[in-house]
């Protein structure tokens, strides 16, 4: 279930959105449909990632996404390896 109403968020094509907390990358995959963006999963739960993983490459094995690219990371909300001001938006949802 996607509970982030992405229509409302205005992306426009070349956006950085990351996804913190992205679990299995349910939002991620959602994001990635959006015209060239690029987007960023990031969990602390190394499965996860391996399943969002596998998510974003089905993704693109059956073409459900508009020339954009995605990339995961193994991550801390507490201390992320990014950049300041790195994105356009971020998402996290459902993260405790």
């Amino acid at each position: 279930m996607i509970t982030v109403n992405f229509k409302k968020l205005n992306i426009q094509p070349g956006f950085k959105i990351l996804d913190i907390g992205c679990g299995s990358g349910r939002h991620t995959g959602a994001a990635y449909q959006f015209k060239q963006v690029i987007v960023v999963g990031a969990d602390l739960n190394h499965n996860d990632i391996c399943e969002a993983r596998q998510r974003l490459t089905f993704h693109d094995q059956v073409a459900e996404h508009v020339d954009g690219t995605w990339a995961l990371a193994v991550a801390d909300v507490a201390c992320l390896p990014f950049k300041a001001d790195c994105f356009d938006l971020v998402i996290c949802s459902e993260v405790m």
